[in-house]
């Protein structure tokens, strides 16, 4: 009865939301304008002053991929350019999608949202606390399940801070739990089910959560604070787990949770087998271009392309709709942030792996939008003025951070 209840007072705030006039219907300012010619002409200095050696941009304009443009190189020292091509890990920018790829599971009806995942999956390695029980794909889309972001030392315990569905905090630990749900459903090991099923059919055919040998040639490094490489992963270590793969017989693409854990107690003992250290991982491992994840964002504006890779408008609605509020500004829906004020409106969402810094923001009514991703660690500091100079405005997002 109690869940029953949640799922109807759910659906009446999602009606409520949906009959926003600010929220489907902004008041029109000026349109955002490519970037200036001045301004673009400037973006090499603040990349040196910023210690960023390479920065890629893809801008959308009525629905369209109108301009891209990258700049520097994939590594410091190094003289290849970043290129419109250059695959660059975006960090929390994978969450979006992956949450795209959840909800075209719902229709495909294949998973509810409001199913406690615990009937989904047997397993004996989650928090012993009545809680679990409770725990949806709702939860783990909106960060509202109650768990920390990720466990980092060994010792550190999955526990609850809330009750699930109480409030927002950020959590990629909730994310990871539905990551291990997709693949019980599908059969399949995430990066191989994720890249035929939500990736190609969204024109992302280059785009991975794991990164594999033939993305070498063509991937930027990531640079610390001084602008000095410092890869996520080495090249060793890579090979190594391609050696595992080919001795168990079964393509690293096709590994699920459970043989992504055993690879990590054998190549890498000293850290503890937790979901922050595992690729592929729904939460931030996707390598992608500012084209191909422009291409993605299309499909959530307004008028997006109707074709088997879409998803129904009622789902891309509910996805843009807010799930929890979180500030008089911000809010989060399934799996995206979305940014409510007075005379604008949008989707967003940052993306941080340590060396790597991206940023996305869309106005899904004005099917605009801008993606940057950046291989530096200061990268931050350029989306922001990008994305300002972009959208002609400021944004909340901006001052908003993981909570």
């Amino acid at each position: 009865m109690k869940e029953s209840l949640n799922r109807r007072k759910f659906m009446q705030q999602a009606s409520a939301a949906l009959a926003l006039p600010a929220l489907q219907r902004p008041v029109q300012t000026n349109k955002p304008s490519v970037l200036p010619a001045e301004f673009i002409a400037q973006i090499p200095q603040m990349m040196e002053w910023a210690n960023v050696p390479g920065l890629s941009v893809a801008i959308v304009k009525d629905g369209k991929i109108t301009w891209t443009r990258s700049f520097g190189v994939k590594k410091a020292g190094a003289t290849d350019p970043v290129d419109d091509n250059t695959l660059i890990a975006c960090g929390s920018l994978s969450k979006p999608v992956f949450a795209y790829g959840v909800l075209k599971l719902r229709e495909d009806k294949l998973l509810d949202l409001d199913r406690p995942l615990i009937s989904y999956l047997n397993s004996s390695d989650l928090p012993d606390d009545p809680r679990t029980k409770q725990i949806t794909a709702r939860h783990c889309l909106t960060h509202s399940a109650g768990w920390q972001n990720w466990r980092f030392r060994a010792g550190d315990q999955l526990q609850f801070a809330f009750n699930p569905g109480e409030r927002f905090s950020y959590s990629g630990e909730g994310m990871y739990l539905l990551q291990r749900v997709v693949e019980q459903i599908s059969g399949r090991g995430f990066e191989a089910y994720r890249r035929e099923r939500v990736l190609k059919p969204l024109g992302m055919a280059r785009s991975a959560y794991l990164r594999l040998p033939e993305h070498d040639a063509n991937i930027a490094s990531g640079h610390n604070g001084r602008g000095l490489p410092q890869e996520l992963g080495s090249a060793q270590q890579r090979q190594k787990m391609m050696d595992l793969a080919k001795e168990w017989n079964k393509p690293v693409a096709n590994w699920r949770y459970e043989e992504v854990m055993q690879a990590q107690k054998i190549l890498a003992p000293e850290q503890p087998p937790f979901p922050n250290f595992f690729v592929p991982n729904c939460a931030g491992s996707l390598l992608t271009t500012p084209t191909e994840y422009a291409r993605f964002i299309i499909r959530l504006m307004e008028q997006a392309p109707q074709d088997a890779a879409s998803l129904s408008e009622s789902s891309r609605r509910e996805m843009l709709t807010p799930q929890i509020k979180i500030n008089s500004a911000i809010s989060w829906g399934l799996g995206i942030g979305l940014e409510i004020e007075p005379r604008k409106t949008g989707f967003w969402h940052w993306g941080d792996n340590g060396t790597y810094k991206a940023f996305v923001y869309s106005d899904p009514v004005k099917r605009f939008g801008v993606v940057v991703l950046t291989n530096g660690s200061m990268g931050h500091k350029l989306w922001q003025r990008i994305v300002a100079k972009a959208t002609e405005s400021d944004h909340a997002a901006f001052l908003f951070w993981m909570t």
